[in-house]
């Protein structure tokens, strides 16, 4: 799933004739830190901080006077797994998204891309998940995919976590198209992979709404 199709564009940018007081109310508004700036040609220019704003003495000042923060932003075209992740190292809420001009084109906001992410790994659809770890020198997909379809299951969604300091081992969590995913997870432990947890469609259509919710409320904070 690309970034373009699920922008929001109702969301306006701020303009460098902007005052600082229109500023921080747009941010208090959306409820964010940071706000991108455009120019007269609609080309991204930089994000009014809140903790730089909040400085200014004459609120009443245009963003030009300030200093503005680097760009940031994600190409329309991008894959969602990678706008993802640069909202979560940058902290935002809301992401301004450009075209190959770095011409303005809107915004992707947090709870779009949790509910894009929701699509793209069928967290919704009835079935069940399998983690299982691996060590790094024996990371290979292509034999687990290879057990679980011989045990009658259909992968719908694939994660991998990758090791830490805490857990050198790779996790792989599978979505299945099955209720129970016993078999599946008797295949794999028979073939002498490591099953660290499992969970059937009535663990997960109670657990899910409770945890959407939860990181819903979170995102709006």
């Amino acid at each position: 799933m690309l970034v373009k199709e699920i922008i929001n564009t109702e969301i306006s940018p701020l303009k460098l004739t902007d005052t600082v007081a229109t500023a921080l109310m747009k941010i208090e508004l959306l409820h964010t830190t940071k706000f991108c700036v455009v120019d007269e040609s609609g080309k991204i220019v930089g994000m009014a901080a809140l903790e730089k704003l909040i400085e200014v003495i004459d609120e009443n000042s245009q963003l030009s006077e300030i200093e503005l923060e680097e760009p940031l932003y994600v190409p329309q075209d991008q894959h969602l797994f990678e706008a993802s992740r640069v909202m979560l190292a940058k902290e935002l809420y809301l992401m301004p998204v450009v075209d190959n001009e770095m011409v303005f084109q809107g915004m992707i906001k947090k709870r779009s891309v949790l509910t894009a992410l929701g699509d793209v790994f069928n967290l919704s659809t009835f079935g069940s998940v399998i983690a299982v770890e691996l060590s790094q020198a024996d990371f290979t997909l292509s034999d687990l995919v290879r057990i679980i379809e011989m045990e009658g299951a259909k992968i719908l969604g694939v994660a991998v976590q990758q090791p830490r300091a805490e857990n050198p081992s790779y996790r792989i969590s599978f979505k299945l198209n099955l209720e129970d995913s016993s078999v599946v997870s008797a295949g794999l432990k028979r073939f002498g992979y490591t099953v660290v947890s499992e969970a059937n469609s009535e663990v997960l259509e109670h657990n899910f709404s409770d945890r959407a919710d939860e990181l819903i409320r979170y995102l709006d904070i």
